[in-house]
């Protein structure tokens, strides 16, 4: 809406496109998170609160870890959609709103993966 290009058939494709790519990301660092998580070893003197801790750490690690690749597909995707933007409006209206929809909401896309993401995650140290 911020543009005034009409939400059509493009638009629904688009919103589709960021859920997949979004969804993605997030199942990207919880798998890496959860796999560092099990693989530590928790000596039995450690209450929960320092479990809790270490397993916090290990999500930033994962983060640190995933971010480039989860990075770089958004650019290349984003990338790969300025042709349709090039193309203009009038000519392939699907095309164009399909564009816009994409390199929009992946740019906006990266917020919630830094924001919402940690904040709604539950840790269970093991």
């Amino acid at each position: 809406s911020i543009t005034g290009v009409p939400f059509g058939i493009g638009g629904f494709a688009a919103m589709v496109l960021l859920s997949g790519l979004t969804v993605n990301a997030g199942i990207y660092i919880l798998c890496q998170n959860n796999d560092q998580c099990t693989q530590m070893k928790f000596p039995s003197h450690q209450s929960r609160e320092e479990r809790l801790t270490i397993c916090c750490f290990s999500y930033v690690k994962a983060f640190n870890h995933k971010i480039i690749p989860i990075l770089l597909t958004i650019l290349s995707t984003i990338l790969g959609m300025i042709p349709f933007l090039i193309d203009g409006s009038d000519e392939q209206p699907f095309w164009y709103s399909l564009a816009v929809g994409t390199i929009g909401g992946l740019a906006f896309s990266v917020v919630p993966l830094f924001l919402f993401l940690p904040s709604v995650i539950k840790f269970k140290p093991t």
